[in-house]
């Protein structure tokens, strides 16, 4: 299986904080991969330098055979690189003046430059998928959070990438609402879709992850199997992160 994505000495600072430290990191076609780590391990930020929503200081990214230097990104290297991928955001990130409908074509009729006609049916039958078909006229305000990222999954489906790059979720969703996104991921999963997750959802990441990444202090200090970094971690810190998970479920 042919490596998608590599990353070289990926490294990025926020003025005097350094957040990724020269990140060695690859992902395959088709694999599911998770990153886990604590919060300010520079998760989010790894995932936003692949895309260009942050710009790396320095580092190399070979991107499906195209060699992107990340301090110096060009409009063809980003064209690139978004016209293959997708990206679901912890925060929905739906446009707020457009109904459900309309969030899932904008991008179908703007980037990939489907007609309208065409969009609307593309646009329903991944909404279907996700189980919100039946509300296409609805605005966001209007849905639940577990709904809104329902329909942000499908604007990413839509859009028929080769990799989506998930950013926390669930986390900003009631308890309730977690397994309703989880389920929709579980079924991407299985459709061959090659995914980076970040996220804390230990039991998402044992059944459907073909391998766990563990960050630290903004390098992958961890990389292998779910069954050994969840179960037979090397990484003193990966113990300490997944024993404190673990106390948070039983307390």
């Amino acid at each position: 299986m042919r490596k998608y994505v590599e990353l070289y000495g990926l490294k990025k600072s926020f003025n005097d904080l350094e957040v990724l430290k020269g990140v060695d990191f690859q992902v395959r076609k088709g694999e599911k991969v998770v990153i886990m780590g604590s919060s300010g391990s520079g998760k989010s930020t790894l995932l936003r330098c692949i895309n260009h929503l942050e710009h790396a200081d320095d580092g190399i990214m070979n991107y499906n055979d195209r060699i992107i230097k990340l301090s110096r990104w060009t409009k063809e290297d980003v064209k690139h690189v978004r016209s293959s991928s997708a990206m679901v955001f912890q925060g929905y990130n739906l446009f707020k003046h457009m109904n459900v409908l309309q969030n899932v074509t904008e991008g179908l009729v703007q980037c990939k430059k489907h007609t309208k006609a065409e969009a609307k049916e593309i646009a329903e039958s991944y909404l279907e998928k996700v189980g919100m078909k039946d509300r296409i006229k609805q605005y966001p305000s209007s849905l639940s959070g577990g709904q809104q990222q329902r329909v942000a999954i499908a604007r990413a489906m839509a859009l028929n990438p080769d990799i989506i790059l998930f950013d926390e979720p669930t986390s900003a969703l009631d308890p309730e609402m977690v397994n309703e996104v989880l389920n929709v991921m579980e079924q991407i999963a299985s459709e061959g879709v090659t995914m980076l997750v970040v996220t804390h959802e230990v039991g998402f990441a044992k059944n459907i992850a073909d391998r766990i990444a563990f960050m630290d202090n903004g390098v992958v200090c961890e990389d292998g199997k779910p069954k050994d970094v969840l179960y037979n971690p090397r990484n003193i810190r990966t113990c300490k992160f997944l024993n404190l998970i673990e106390n948070r479920k039983t307390s």
